[in-house]
């Protein structure tokens, strides 16, 4: 029988009267409670998990704390996928935990005791010992002892339950409880901490004369599934479930450990070793407190305290119909610098090195130099020979090979360049210690700390020689690496590293910043944005470096809030975007249900008084809700629509207008890209982001090569041989 259940006899041994023995003596005692233990459970309660926070938040969100059915399900939603992170596990992961539970609950409760007892991890297990327990004759002494355990696991169901306890918040209490007992045999596993649950050896060796003496067959008489829990694991169950008898309030707490490692993913996949990683993570800092329902009723109270507290404060929105009236001034600014751009006349070397200028690549050559020698190289790479490298990777966007040694073994005109430029021993060589950041400072907190000089270098020049425009767009794009598991859906590329980015209108990249889950982006927290509003709030104050302009930001619904708008708008920047219909802030449009119902042209808006923000929903080819801070619906212009073979005029507010023209900055970037990208990488993780980087950089020259030579550019192609060509001709070293 499972330690579990036999602790649970002995805290219950006057609450439940059982079998006694000849000369009327308890079967049980109850040994007298160790101190210590309430020592312990305060230094769990210190050890809580982020990840287990948000559990926490999404079990026991209530409806009460939202207005209407509509906030409450979005709420939940997002809370869920907080804790859960889907994008993280397969369908077959989550299938096969939701299968296995619901069998155990339509098991009848004899099967399902000894089910629990056996700590079975499959579908497969399950059914294999369930038929071999169909064969068993039936021993009398196993079926006294299920039905004490039936007994035990009732008579604590019925206790006083936890406020947010699963049967608490059922709406059938009767199913409830059926599966408050019904636990998954996942959830008895418990890994914590060495310094939180020490062995005890008495108390195991209590419960075993217990139960010889009560002539309850021993645990270890019953045949036992192979089971695939470790050694620490076992030793701390029966000291948490000593635990969890002193305190039964604790028994939802098991169901926790079984959402965890659900959220974790499956634990016993081979050939995963970041599942393992964030099992253990998510685990070692998971803890029980004996005092857990009064604590997390305060932790709660003081969360909801704390939300409310911060609501009241926010003034109630004032919705009125009419058209918005801002007060920003008139755009008047001079681009002085690609006035001097187009005077200098520079070549497309010229404009690349404007970004890849003298400081990067000395950055390069210096750290690249420091981590061969640290490797105990000789290497004494040079700029020269680093320019050479950066004309092979160049020229692999528009000479393609299926393997980067042919560009040595090929006769023909690209090759011979390459061939006169630099030795393909020595090509590998440098390429395979090319680095960017010393390893001897690095910040452990960015992930991507190995590129962050020459992030911080590339920033620094792409904004210095940005056009300077009104109009920008914020929005995120992929750089593809097929090892990353990071997914973007609705790009050309949607696996590898995620970037944040903002680009002019014709897609030059003034700003951009890799994903990462702990944001090195610094804004005012105060201002309570989120994510996606504090990145288009750095993205602001970059644009403002350059002066206190009053530029126009465009953004699609991940990054959209009325509360990021009015931010905006103090800081004296214009904002556009699409709006979630979570986010409008009960602003009474009309619903889309019904909007779908009216005429393609039909457009609903208010503006709030006190912010003066707009909200608009428009009828076009579907049903979109844009909310802005600088342009309204006037003036509507007319747009054409085809309807059953019918091409027909239709009302197009203005706001609409703009962020239609607005929205491709980042779209004309990536197709840029995409043509001729780098095709030569090494084995680091990091080198599709360094070819990233170039072809960022390449994209940006040939936007101001066709700005300062609007008739007589070169198309892509001639613009990037051009400085390949350059570099591999001019760069070459006589010795090779």
């Amino acid at each position: 029988m499972s330690l579990f259940l036999e602790a649970l006899k002995l805290s219950m041994g006057e609450a439940l009267p059982g079998p006694t023995s000849e000369n009327g003596d308890s079967l049980v005692k109850v040994k007298e409670e160790d101190p210590t233990w309430e020592q312990m459970c305060s230094f769990q309660e210190s050890s809580c998990d982020t990840r287990e926070l948000c559990r926490l938040r999404f079990r026991q969100f209530c409806y009460q704390e939202v207005t209407g059915p509509r906030e409450a399900l979005a709420q939940l939603q997002e809370l869920c996928h907080q804790w859960l992170r889907p994008e993280t596990h397969s369908k077959e992961e989550i299938l096969e935990l939701l299968v296995l539970e619901q069998f155990l609950t339509i098991l009848p409760k004899e099967l399902q005791a000894r089910v629990q007892a056996c700590h079975l991890e499959s579908r497969k297990d399950v059914v294999t010992m369930l038929e071999n327990l169909q064969k068993d004759t039936g021993d009398p002494g196993q079926q006294t002892s299920l039905k004490m355990e039936e007994e035990a696991i009732q008579a604590l169901v019925t206790e006083e339950r936890p406020p947010w306890s699963l049967a608490h918040r059922s709406p059938c209490r009767n199913s409830a409880q059926e599966k408050v007992t019904n636990i998954s045999p996942v959830a008895e596993e418990v890994v914590t901490k060495d310094a939180l649950f020490n062995a005890k050896q008495e108390t195991s060796e209590e419960l075993q004369h217990s139960a010889e003496a009560s002539g309850i067959p021993s645990r270890d008489c019953v045949p036992q599934p192979p089971c695939y829990t470790s050694v620490h694991t076992d030793k701390t169950v029966a000291h948490l479930n000593t635990l969890k008898d002193r305190h039964p309030g604790d028994l939802w707490a098991q169901m926790h450990i079984s959402s965890l490692e659900y959220a974790a993913g499956d634990m016993m996949r081979k050939g995963r070793k970041k599942d393992k990683a964030r099992v253990s993570e998510l685990l070692q800092g998971l803890a029980f407190s004996g005092d857990s329902d009064v604590e997390e009723d305060n932790k709660l109270e003081a969360y909801h305290a704390q939300k409310k507290l911060r609501l009241s404060n926010v003034p109630e929105k004032n919705w009125t119909k009419r058209d918005i009236k801002p007060n920003f001034p008139s755009w008047l600014a001079l681009d002085s610098g690609l006035l001097n751009l187009k005077n200098e006349k520079l070549n497309p070397v010229e404009l690349f090195e404007l970004f890849f200028d003298d400081e990067v690549f000395n950055l390069i050559v210096n750290e690249t130099n420091n981590y061969a020698s640290q490797k105990n190289v000789n290497l004494e790479v040079t700029v020269q020979e680093v320019r050479c490298v950066f004309g092979i990777l160049l020229l692999s966007g528009f000479v393609r090979r299926p393997r980067r040694g042919m560009y040595w073994e090929i006769s023909d005109a690209d090759q011979n360049l390459v061939r006169d430029a630099i030795r393909r021993d020595r090509f590998e060589l440098i390429f395979s210690y090319l680095h960017f950041a010393d390893n001897s400072h690095l910040d452990q907190k960015d992930k991507f700390t190995k590129l962050r000089p020459l992030i911080k270098q590339m920033n620094r020049n792409f904004l210095l020689y940005a056009p300077l425009e009104e109009y920008y767009y914020f929005d995120k794009t992929m750089c593809e690496c097929f090892d990353s598991d990071q997914f973007l859906n609705g790009k050309p590329i949607r696996i590898g590293y995620k970037i944040w980015c903002g680009t002019t209108t014709q897609g030059y990249l003034v700003w951009f910043e890799p994903y990462q889950e702990e944001s090195m982006v610094t804004v005012d927290k105060d201002l309570d944005l989120g994510l996606g509003g504090n990145l288009v709030m750095h993205f602001a104050d970059v644009l403002l470096e350059r002066g206190q302009y009053p530029y126009h930001l465009c953004f699609d619904s991940f990054f959209t809030s009325v509360k990021l708008v009015s931010a905006l708008k103090k800081k004296g920047v214009r904002a556009t975007g699409t709006i979630r219909e979570n986010r409008t802030e009960k602003c009474p449009l009309m619903n889309v249900e019904h909007m779908r119902k009216m005429k393609k042209g039909y457009f609903d808006f208010r503006v709030e008084e006190n912010e003066e923000v707009i909200l608009c929903r428009w009828h076009g080819d579907g049903i979109i809700s844009l909310c802005s801070n600088a342009v309204g619906i006037e003036p509507a212009s007319e747009l054409s629509c085809s309807d059953e073979e019918e091409i027909h005029q239709i009302a197009q507010p203005s706001i609409v207008k703009l962020y239609g023209e607005c929205r491709e900055g980042v779209s004309k970037m990536d197709q840029i890209i995409s043509k001729y990208r780098v095709r030569v990488r090494n084995k680091k993780w990091y080198s599709v982001l360094v070819s990233y980087i170039i072809d960022v950089a390449m994209n940006n020259a040939w936007q101001l090569h066709r700005t300062c030579n609007p008739g007589t550019s070169l198309d892509l192609l001639d613009f990037r041989k051009y400085v390949a060509h350059f570099y591999l001709e001019h760069n070459a070293n006589p010795s090779d």
